[in-house]
């Protein structure tokens, strides 16, 4: 992980923020999903739960440090790229 935001006050208030932000925006699309039933909704419920996991995991990885350790770049960009990925079968998507 980036030096800079490891043990900061930052980086908890940030990551922190992420993961409640991302869960907010995963429960607004799965409402917008169950009222509209929409199969693109279906792609953004996924986009979020993917960025949700990911901003979990960067918050748990300030504190435990056997996470610390799992949580890289590589694999958060093996998130991002889900991520766009999930988008881009969203927009494709009749």
């Amino acid at each position: 992980m980036i030096e800079f935001f490891e043990n900061s006050d930052v980086a908890v208030v940030l990551f922190g923020f992420l993961s409640v932000f991302s869960l907010g925006l995963l429960t607004v699309s799965m409402l917008s999903l169950k009222k509209s039933l929409n199969k693109k909704l279906i792609f953004v419920c996924l986009v979020f739960v993917v960025f949700l996991i990911k901003s979990v995991l960067l918050t748990l990885s300030l504190f435990v440090s056997d996470i610390a350790d799992f949580v890289s770049i590589s694999l958060l960009s093996v998130f991002d790229v889900i991520i766009l990925l999930l988008l881009f079968s969203a927009t494709l998507r009749r």
